[in-house]
């Protein structure tokens, strides 16, 4: 569930053990593993996560990600990102000014009974309660994710907010607001003030191309929806603005290296 300008949570599930490669994170993420393991390759390290542990994400890093199912049971887990205006209020208001902010992924083995159970009840009542778009919903949703980053810092873990500056990474948060629409590089260069060509010069130097990160968020926004939903493939396609479920399928085997009904299995 998405809550603009605060975060996202999800309850994701997976029966495949198939690596998903070069994936890369625009917001700070925090995932608590409930059923099997996930590994994480990222700047040459492995990472290794167990059923009731913790790993923390920083915004902005490229990893191969593997979830495993053990003894016939789905991979379950339970993920929550932060929007980078949340994370730039709470650092102003709760953290010291010395802080240590996170690096590199962080994986917690030992969690306290509270913090499990506290976890539980905030995933129940933000997955299960109608909240609209009141202020007075938002502020309690607001509040839910702080507490998450205030017990989240008891354990010596602070995000730090992503890097402004990388317009591939503005981009992308853009398009993934809206990833079914049909962007052009005219209407995305009017947004932040640019012409085309200084808009394209710009991610040539970060090392992308328009098209790339419009492939790449879609296909990200439809492996989320495969791992945390019930929608058809086709009612996924059309989420992520491709017409049929067969051309959904043919970039996200490319993208992947297999198919959307072979993560589902």
């Amino acid at each position: 569930m998405n809550f603009t300008s605060i975060g996202q949570i999800n309850h994701i599930t997976q029966g495949c053990n198939q690596k998903l490669k070069q994936i890369e994170n625009s917001d700070a993420m925090m995932v608590y593993v409930l059923n099997g393991e996930k590994h994480v390759e990222c700047s040459g390290e492995h990472f290794i996560v167990k059923a009731g542990q913790l790993m923390a994400i920083p915004a902005n890093m490229l990893m191969n990600v593997t979830n495993l199912s053990i003894n016939d049971q789905q991979y379950q887990a339970l993920c929550f990102t932060w929007c980078s205006e949340l994370l730039h209020q709470f650092a102003l208001s709760h953290l010291p000014a010395k802080t240590i902010r996170l690096s590199k992924i962080s994986v917690q083995t030992q969690l306290t009974t509270t913090f499990i159970d506290r976890l539980m009840q905030i995933e129940n009542e933000l997955l299960t309660e109608d909240f609209n778009n009141s202020s007075s919903d938002l502020t309690l949703v607001k509040h839910l994710f702080y507490e998450l980053l205030i017990r989240l810092s008891a354990m010596h873990i602070a995000f730090m907010p992503p890097n402004p500056d990388k317009i591939s990474q503005k981009i992308r948060r853009v398009i993934g607001m809206q990833p079914n629409k049909k962007w052009y590089a005219s209407e995305l260069a009017k947004q932040f003030a640019l012409s085309e060509s200084t808009l394209r010069r710009h991610l040539a130097l970060e090392g992308y191309s328009l098209s790339q990160i419009i492939l790449d968020v879609r296909l990200n926004y439809g492996l989320m929806l495969l791992q945390t939903s019930q929608k058809s493939i086709l009612q996924i396609s059309q989420a992520i603005g491709y017409e049929s479920g067969s051309r959904f399928a043919f970039y996200f085997k490319k993208r992947f290296g297999f198919s959307p009904k072979q993560l589902r299995q």
